[in-house]
């Protein structure tokens, strides 16, 4: 009995499971890194990806290493995009996507004219120790800094 039982629930298990396997897993993602032209990182970029064919976008802001993912995501072409201020908006098209895997894209963003880095500065002129550099950083501009004087006021 239980062997007929058997013979006829496994070829039927075998069909349900054909037909309903291809279905599952059927997102796709989109997954990357942006640096700028030095190689450095870009962070908090905010990244949009819009599917060609239907014009539905996905928007996703980098993390502190410049990483992104943008996930779940139906299979097709996407554009991506990406923005950040003192940067150069970056456009990257024709990113395919499979069903079920990741496209993995680096994307480098250019700066802006007239953008250039921070450097922050601590100083104690009263007890006379001088200064001591805190951090660098990108910055488009820097309000109250002048290339003559290098103070903020």
């Amino acid at each position: 009995m239980r062997c007929k039982l058997t013979r006829r629930l496994c070829p039927a298990v075998t069909v349900c499971l054909g037909l309903w396997l291809p279905l599952l897993g059927q997102d796709s993602r989109i997954a990357g890194r942006i640096t700028d032209s030095a190689g450095a990182v870009v962070a908090a970029a905010v990244v949009t990806a819009t599917q060609v064919e239907s014009g539905s976008a996905r928007q996703v802001l980098c993390n502190a290493q410049g990483y992104f993912q943008v996930a779940p995501l139906p299979p097709g072409e996407y554009r991506i995009e990406a923005i950040k201020p003192g940067f150069k908006p970056l456009l990257r098209t024709g990113v395919g996507l499979s069903p079920g895997l990741t496209a993995t894209v680096r994307l480098q963003m250019a700066r802006e004219a007239g953008t250039g880095s921070l450097v922050t500065y601590m100083c104690d002129f009263a007890l006379g120790s001088g200064c001591e550099m805190l951090e660098t950083g990108n910055q488009s501009s820097a309000p109250g800094v002048t290339a003559a004087s290098g103070l903020l006021f």
